[in-house]
């Protein structure tokens, strides 16, 4: 109601709380673009798992992970804390900055992103810039009905650059073995596995 928008990327869920002093989204899994009308009298609060952002009106990506949240800035100014830290307990980002909270609501420094990498999933692409196929699979995951697996350490910790459509996964796994030393199995469930060549 406010004009504030949100994109959510697969297998993503929200809860939104409008309330007279401020804007309160609980993003309770996967991933959000947030692009939020300005009003400093309602700060606008993101809270994903151990972590929280505020702001009064910007562009920035959430995404929320068992392990940690990540936060990028595309545009603007955000406040991003541990969910049970003291108001001046904060980390401050402008745009091209992002920052993590891990499981216990520690903040990592600032750090330089690329929001439009990042936030590739928007245009329907999957952008791995040096991934690890654990990361790969898990990522690839989102967007199939069966999960895509890696067990053997050694083919998780290959790395992988390149950029697929996120509607077409099966190209992946067809491609991936002229890429790299791995092949593709379907296990019995219908799932699929990274494998060594």
């Amino acid at each position: 109601s406010d004009g504030s928008v949100i994109d959510l990327n697969s297998r993503s869920r929200l809860q939104v709380r409008f309330e007279k002093d401020r804007r309160l989204i609980e993003l309770t899994e996967g991933e959000a673009m947030f692009s939020v009308e300005h009003d400093t009298s309602r700060p606008f609060v993101v809270e994903a798992g151990s972590g929280k952002v505020t702001v009064t009106g910007t562009r920035f990506d959430v995404r929320r992970d068992v392990a940690q949240t990540r936060v990028a800035v595309e545009q603007g100014t955000v406040k991003v804390q541990g969910r049970d830290a003291a108001d001046d307990q904060f980390i401050s980002l402008s745009a091209g900055l992002g920052t993590h909270v891990d499981a216990q609501g520690q903040v990592a420094a600032a750090y330089a992103v690329n929001p439009a990498e990042l936030t590739a999933w928007r245009s329907g692409k999957l952008v791995f810039n040096n991934a690890s196929l654990s990361e790969v699979a898990a990522e690839v995951s989102r967007y199939r009905e069966k999960p895509l697996t890696v067990t053997n350490p050694a083919v998780a910790s290959l790395r992988l650059t390149s950029v697929f459509k996120s509607d077409n996964t099966d190209a992946l796994l067809k491609t991936l073995p002229s890429i790299l030393p791995v092949a593709v199995r379907t296990l019995a469930d219908g799932s699929q596995e990274i494998i060594a060549k």
